[in-house]
């Protein structure tokens, strides 16, 4: 009998789940889920038979929330009790000091169930030891000596979009903060080093576009770097940081980063991260897909970086695989609307399931949803056009 593969995918106006029973040959789609919720990612926890489906968002006027389902997105339970700061924030800082949405949920290691980790806007980190029933802030990140560097003050304008645990340790964990930094824990959450110091941009396209940022606009340069106000020893690009962080499931020792200057990539015992970005027609992108089996392969989508915010594939979409650890790269477009053709990919709207050959699926701007049952040599486009895709993530069951 086979798998069935499901793509859950979020919105901007609400969720869908993709499922197929035969292989990935033909695909069903669920009615809209949650209309006119904001769903900025989903995941499946696996631990629970039948699996456990979150989704992290916010409604405009309903505020945040990690929804739970236990029948793949028929029914849902939205109430989310303890998601918010314990801080008693001062007066010109109460908005940002409030949880205004979801952007990432975790399932914890599989030592721990019942533990889920959601990251927010403001950078914030949750975590939940009842299956997301309800929630208690980690103040070991939350109240970090840095926090007051994410974004401005109070970290208003950061977001806390990456989550990686580690399979082999359940106390080690990677987060990423947009505007922020990635910070490691080896403790469970109780203490946080700042990891990303070492990222250091080598391509000339990332070091053209700084020398014509910093020649241009010299005054909001030097605002941004009062702004932000590193620590010392800490690299300037980590005021951007990873759009999208991830740890290779088949080697935890390696992490892999789509950063604003660049892909990177790090191996535990290195002297620091490495710009792998050579051979992608840009430096710029948000999404970034690790294989969860053999054989390794690591999937972005670059998009155009310009002067007017032009941030798309350059007329042809495409996804670009490295197969050799970012030592070369190849651009994968079979099947995806071009030339033309003008859409982004927000960072994550790309995943993998994990089967043998490997599927990989993209969720685009302008609502459309590609899979590829064979690593991205060929794609199809899975039916209906649904808001613009914030998030897809694959599960089998």
């Amino acid at each position: 009998m086979s798998d069935t593969v499901s793509v859950l995918v979020g919105t901007k106006k609400g969720a869908f789940v993709y499922q197929s029973r035969d292989g990935r040959k033909s695909w069903e789609i669920s009615e809209p889920i949650m209309p006119g919720w904001s769903i900025y990612h989903m995941a499946a926890d696996t631990r629970r038979d039948p699996p456990r489906i979150y989704a992290g968002g916010a409604h405009w006027a309903w505020g945040p929330f990690v929804a739970r389902s236990d029948d793949f997105g028929k029914t849902w339970d939205q109430r989310s009790p303890g998601l918010g700061f314990d801080q008693k924030p001062s007066a010109e800082d109460v908005m940002n000091e409030r949880v205004g949405s979801v952007w990432q949920v975790t399932p914890g290691h599989p030592s721990e169930p019942g533990v889920v980790y959601a990251g927010t806007q403001p950078a914030g980190l949750f975590r939940s030891e009842d299956w997301g029933e309800s929630w208690a802030p980690v103040q070991g990140l939350n109240e970090h000596e840095y926090r007051a560097a994410w974004g401005g003050s109070g970290g208003g304008d950061s977001t806390l979009h990456s989550i990686a645990i580690d399979p082999r340790n359940s106390q080690r964990m990677y987060v990423s903060i947009s505007t922020g930094g990635t910070y490691l824990t080896e403790d469970g959450g109780k203490t946080w080093a700042i990891s990303s110091h070492r990222i250091v941009a080598t391509t000339d396209m990332a070091k053209k576009m700084e020398e014509e940022f910093m020649t241009r606009f010299p005054e909001l340069a030097a605002q941004m770097e009062e702004m932000f106000k590193l620590p010392p020893n800490v690299d300037p690009a980590a005021s951007d940081e990873f759009h999208k962080l991830r740890m290779d499931p088949k080697n935890p020792d390696r992490l892999w980063g789509q950063a604003h200057i660049g892909v990177f990539r790090f191996d535990e015992g290195s002297p620091g991260w490495q710009d792998v970005t050579e051979g992608l027609p840009s430096f710029h992108g948000f999404p970034l897909a690790v294989t969860k089996a053999g054989p390794d392969a690591v999937y972005v989508v670059p998009l155009a970086f310009q002067e007017d915010n032009f941030r798309v594939a350059r007329e042809q979409l495409a996804v670009w695989r490295t197969a050799d650890s970012g030592k070369s790269w190849e651009q994968l477009c079979n099947g995806l609307p071009g030339p033309y053709d003008y859409q982004s990919v927000y960072r994550d709207g790309l995943d993998t399931d994990g089967l043998t050959p490997e599927g990989v699926y993209m969720g685009t701007s302008n609502g459309q949803v590609f899979a590829s049952a064979d690593s991205g040599e060929c794609w199809e486009r899975l039916p209906g056009t649904l808001p613009p895709i914030l998030s897809v993530t694959a599960t089998v069951s």
